[in-house]
């Protein structure tokens, strides 16, 4: 492990020629991967050093999500197939079937009761994790659904789509609330703030922040020069992180659209960014395996210095 300009960095130690998916633990000590021609692995964040590997999907995985008390997790594979997993044993516990297309996002409830799915048969699906029946269908999407997400409070759900849009859907009902439209390229990712009245999302090289009282767009975030493949909120909620094929991270003002720090270090296309739980720290992955921790206030200091 070293400490560089990059931030604190570590490799993982993983043989693929492209990670597609990664999943960091609640408590960032490990992560989890989906990558080109090898199984679903968790690794140890600190050292890069393998701890499981988890065999069953016959394709490869573009979807992961873990349980909040980090002793289950779920995959989804272009097998069409959903595995719950117990984290600890590598043992599969559950496969949900259902899905006409590859699986290309999954999360659960807090309670581990229910979770979505979106699909490139352009459904959604809403899951009953303790039966693994599939309860619900939501249709209204053009394209492959990219990714989805619930609302805080679990009762509605946002996704966005290959096909441009963003939509707000009603769980109870399947009921599509709002389209959001407005962004010119394909869907990546969505995330909801804390009182689920905003939203992020990203498409492109673009992120947009919605209104979702009226479907309206509020600004866009623009600087990224390839196609963006996270974002999320900080929690504090002043500041969002996104995560690019450009190689950076970004760290923007919510209120003003603002770019407050762009993150270099990777030398690949960056998969995931997530924020520790007291937004001083960004926790990064890049498609070949090379985790990042960046320091907020080191950089804000490092500005200071120089400024």
């Amino acid at each position: 492990m070293t400490i560089n300009s990059a931030g604190l960095a570590v490799q993982l130690d993983i043989d693929t020629d492209e990670i597609y998916v990664c999943s960091f633990s609640p408590d960032r000590t490990r992560i989890l991967t989906g990558a080109h021609d090898v199984p679903v692995q968790l690794w140890n964040t600190k050292t890069g050093g393998l701890v499981r590997t988890f065999e069953g999907h016959a394709d490869m995985v573009w979807a992961l999500t873990w349980e909040r008390d980090q002793q289950q997790f779920i995959s989804g594979a272009f097998d069409r197939h959903i595995r719950v997993w117990d984290a600890h044993s590598g043992r599969c516990i559950r496969i949900l079937e259902g899905h006409d297309g590859y699986i290309r996002c999954i999360q659960a409830t807090l309670d581990w009761k229910r979770a979505l799915s979106g699909s490139g048969d352009r459904t959604i699906r809403l899951w009953n994790l303790e039966d693994g029946r599939c309860t619900r269908v939501f249709e209204g999407h053009a394209d492959a659904v990219y990714d989805v997400s619930f609302s805080p409070d679990e009762r509605r759900a946002l996704s966005t789509s290959r096909d441009g849009t963003v939509r707000l859907w009603d769980v109870e009902t399947g009921r599509c609330l709002h389209v959001l439209e407005g962004h010119r390229y394909q869907g990546q990712a969505v995330a909801w703030s804390q009182d689920g009245r905003r939203a992020l999302s990203a498409a492109g090289q673009e992120v947009r922040l919605w209104s979702l009282d009226d479907g309206q767009c509020v600004r866009a975030f623009q600087g990224h020069s390839k196609t963006i493949r996270s974002v999320a909120w900080s929690p504090h909620q002043k500041h969002a992180a996104s995560a690019s094929y450009d190689r950076t991270v970004r760290v923007w003002n919510i209120e003003s659209g603002a770019c407050l720090d762009a993150f270099e270090g990777h030398d690949v296309g960056v998969v995931n960014a997530v924020w520790s739980g007291d937004s001083r720290h960004l926790h990064s992955c890049d498609c070949k395996g090379g985790v990042r921790v960046w320091d907020m206030d080191a950089q804000r200091g490092a500005h200071e210095r120089t400024g």
